[in-house]
């Protein structure tokens, strides 16, 4: 039976993705540069930093273009453009209805992600819901996903097991950590996924409202 949820964070309960690619395309645009593609993009979403599998933006503007840059006042522009964009954007469709859905059910939520802590609690903070989550297991220490390790520190520290977790994501990397941890998972991609191949989930669906948490309480486990 359904004992505790597991949340994504970027592009799930908050569309960072779009905002970061759309601040990297804006910059690449203003130096000449070919900006880089959605494919590219996408592919190392859900991916930590440092991860030899992870797009370098900043390599691959400053290989593409023959003058040279002062990266610190290019790197500062684009984090403004980022943060004001980042800070438009609602906490995704269904996010607090599947909050308060767990609460009433008993449910321990809790959010593993490859981003480190204090995106997290500054994104949830600024919205208010950042003590909704019982647990916030983030990369650093942990190895960030596909690795299942967050997913499993998550689990841990809700004290359930991991087959008795529905997990929520957003991109093929993160799905993958999650059913590696030996969970259940549920795909809802975000405007940068929906392209990608997301079929190695339990279900895919298009929106958070349309997970009801009483129904997957006898499919999980």
């Amino acid at each position: 039976m359904l004992e505790a949820v597991i949340f994504d964070f970027d592009g799930l309960v908050l569309d960072t993705e779009v905002p970061l690619f759309r601040a990297w395309h804006e910059i690449y645009l203003d130096h000449g540069a070919t900006p880089i593609t959605l494919e590219e993009w996408s592919a190392s979403i859900g991916l930590a930093d440092g991860d030899p599998a992870r797009l370098d933006p900043w390599r691959r503007l400053t290989d593409a273009i023959a003058i040279e840059l002062a990266e610190q006042a290019v790197q500062e522009a684009r984090r403004r453009r980022r943060d004001d964009l980042i800070d438009a954007e609602q906490l995704r469709p269904g996010v607090l209805a599947l909050l308060d859905q767990a609460q009433s059910l008993g449910l321990p939520v809790g959010i593993a992600s490859s981003s480190p802590l204090s995106w997290l609690e500054h994104h949830l903070g600024r919205r208010g819901v950042l003590d909704r989550f019982d647990v916030v297991s983030c990369a650093g220490e942990l190895p960030g996903k596909p690795d299942p390790a967050v997913y499993l520190h998550a689990a841990r520290k809700l004290g359930v097991g991991p087959t008795r977790v529905l997990a929520l994501e957003d991109s093929p990397v993160g799905v993958r950590a999650a059913k590696a941890a030996g969970m259940t998972c549920v795909a809802v991609p975000c405007g940068i996924t929906a392209h990608l191949d997301l079929s190695h989930a339990d279900r895919v669906v298009a929106s958070l409202e349309q997970v009801d948490l009483v129904e997957w309480a006898t499919r999980v486990g």
